[in-house]
């Protein structure tokens, strides 16, 4: 018999979040992870975690994916606040998971993709709910983060420009409560490699952001993981990343790790691109993030 699939909603303060939950096989109250998607993404982060569900419901553990508000279904669309927003948003989810029957409130998991990594670093530091959690390719410094964008593409002179821009708009939004729209690749700047990536994604995946709000660049660079990580101790920590991550340069992992305290663990590949789901490491990616979660919920 197929294991059911449920489209669900719940709120957050006055907003609704759209979720899939995936229920696991096996009798009797069962462990469930929530999972994070990446900045612009959507519940399904491309197939990756619809796989990721899939694997687990067969080791009997639940799984719980949603759009983060300003992503997907969720929120207003483009104006999505990772420092703000999905922290609530990802204490939201334990809550309502809390209330599902057949699931075991005291045995759930994180898993973060991307900026969703740094948010569910940031959510298990605050939430004791949260037992085992594992963050890939997180954004764990979102400043460190789009200044590696932007100087990398643009120069020193166009980071500085992108940071007066921010400014401004922060300035703005003090007087008038608007934030100004912009295309998503106006935004991140990514490199020649990682635009072309992005445009191939966005025409598969149309739930990904085309547009947002400036306010969301501003809130992205506020995430600091780091200073956090050590509150997670003594639950358990996974981090997985690419010395090739073109996107999120791999010492943002390596500087959560070693604030980490034990039990964590960080494993380094050596040629995935920062989304693992199109590189070649994929699969070993699932294992080690199923493995995790098993072992330790």
């Amino acid at each position: 018999m197929a294991i059911a699939t449920t489209d669900v909603t719940f709120r957050c303060n006055s907003a609704e979040i759209h979720g899939t939950l995936r229920h696991a096989s096996g009798a009797g109250r069962r462990p469930l992870a929530i999972l994070v998607h990446g900045f612009g993404s959507f519940r399904d982060e491309l197939t990756g975690f619809v796989e990721l569900a899939d694997r687990l419901s067969a080791s009997g553990i639940a799984s719980l994916r949603f759009d983060a508000r300003g992503c997907g279904q969720s929120g207003t669309r483009g104006h999505t606040h990772p420092a703000w927003d999905w922290i609530e948003d990802i204490a939201a989810a334990a809550s309502f998971a809390e209330t599902l029957p057949g699931i075991a409130a005291d045995r759930m998991g994180i898993v973060g993709m991307s900026m969703g990594g740094g948010t569910a670093v940031i959510a298990a530091a605050l939430d004791s709910r949260l037992k085992a959690i594992v963050a890939l390719a997180p954004v764990t410094d979102g400043e460190a983060w789009f200044r590696h964008l932007w100087t990398n593409s643009k120069g020193a002179e166009g980071w500085a420009s992108f940071q007066a821009q921010i400014a401004e708009d922060r300035r703005c939004r003090a007087l008038t409560g608007g934030a100004q729209m912009v295309d998503v690749l106006d935004a991140m700047a990514y490199a020649d490699a990682d635009r072309h990536a992005f445009l191939e994604i966005a025409k598969t995946y149309p739930a990904f952001l085309h547009q947002i709000s400036l306010s969301s660049i501003d809130s992205a660079m506020r995430i600091r993981a780091v200073p956090m990580a050590s509150l997670i101790a003594p639950r358990p920590l996974l981090i997985i990343h690419s010395r090739a991550d073109g996107s999120v340069p791999v010492e943002q992992a390596q500087a959560l790790a070693a604030a980490s305290g034990e039990p964590s663990r960080l494993l380094l590949l050596d040629h995935s691109p920062h989304c693992f789901w199109i590189g070649e490491d994929s699969a070993r990616v699932q294992d080690e993030t199923q493995a995790w979660l098993e072992r330790h919920l």
